[in-house]
């Protein structure tokens, strides 16, 4: 977080709060978060993210896969491909490099919105948009599963008649089938040639168990999770192609140089795709 920016966490008062608000439900956002090493998550999201972490321990790695595949391809989108428009479907709470930050990072003038219709992610992402992020961000209330609000929100902060790159990296997990390639569908129809979707997703390759995370789940917000096979998210990419190395598991989409080879054994799989 920048000097320039507020403090996360309880500095957001609960009584900013809408009666919508229910601190003790659990919510995948914070879920995500507390997975994933964050401090900003409710009693109910520790208690039930402590019972998933013991029956599913790998589900922090998932977590800090995830992060890291969202770093590697904001530098990727925005540095080497060019883009400066960011469309992020599904807000984490804070953690140590928001998608604004890294985005300016490598381009000062790049423009992200932020869209999930979390009332508690929402005012977070609000916070964000203190000091120097004034007027280059924007933040809809809306979820993936309502893909024409998204998009007609995010019109007031950025071009879509120009190429846009949309980072749904928690958003299609708790979407069903036909939710799921509706909205895809509807950005590949809305979107400008060149606009890039960059999507990853549970599987349960290797932990067959994980099928079971969405009943242990049940009831938080905005859905549980669920997981589908490789095979079922090739569907998400029909109709663009798909930059390499296509759609593998997150560790493997262009790792960062070092030393130690990349993991296999992920039950995250991602893939970037283009708009003709």
């Amino acid at each position: 977080m920048s000097g320039g920016e507020m403090p996360f966490g309880r500095a957001i008062a609960e009584g900013e709060l809408g009666g919508g608000y229910d601190c003790g439900r659990a919510a995948l956002a914070r879920l995500w978060a507390f997975w994933g090493g964050g401090k900003d998550f409710d009693p109910a999201d520790r208690a039930l993210g402590e019972t998933v972490a013991a029956r599913f321990p790998q589900v922090e790695s998932l977590a800090r896969h995830r992060l890291a595949f969202r770093s590697r391809v904001v530098r990727t989108l925005v540095g080497e491909c060019g883009i400066d428009q960011v469309l992020v479907a599904g807000v984490d709470m804070p953690m140590d490099d928001e998608v604004h930050t890294l985005a300016q990072s490598v381009n000062r003038s790049a423009r992200v919105v932020y869209a999930d219709a979390d009332e508690l992610a929402m005012l977070h992402a609000e916070a964000l948009f203190f000091g120097d992020c004034v007027g280059t961000c924007g933040f809809v209330k809306a979820g993936l599963d309502d893909p024409g609000a998204v998009l007609e929100g995010a019109a007031a902060t950025l071009d879509l008649d120009r190429p846009v790159a949309v980072l749904l990296v928690n958003s299609l997990d708790v979407l069903n089938d036909p939710q799921a390639v509706a909205a895809v569908s509807v950005l590949r129809t809305v979107l400008a040639a060149g606009s890039y979707i960059a999507f990853c997703h549970l599987t349960a390759e290797h932990d067959r168990g994980l099928a079971a995370l969405g009943s242990m789940c049940a009831g938080i917000s905005p859905a549980p999770p669920c997981v589908r096979s490789p095979a079922a998210l090739e569907t998400f990419c029909a109709g663009m192609g798909v930059i390499p190395p296509g759609l593998v598991s997150a560790p493997a989409w262009r790792p960062d140089p070092g030393a130690w080879q990349a993991p296999t054994s992920v039950d995250l799989w991602c893939a970037v795709g283009v708009l003709p």
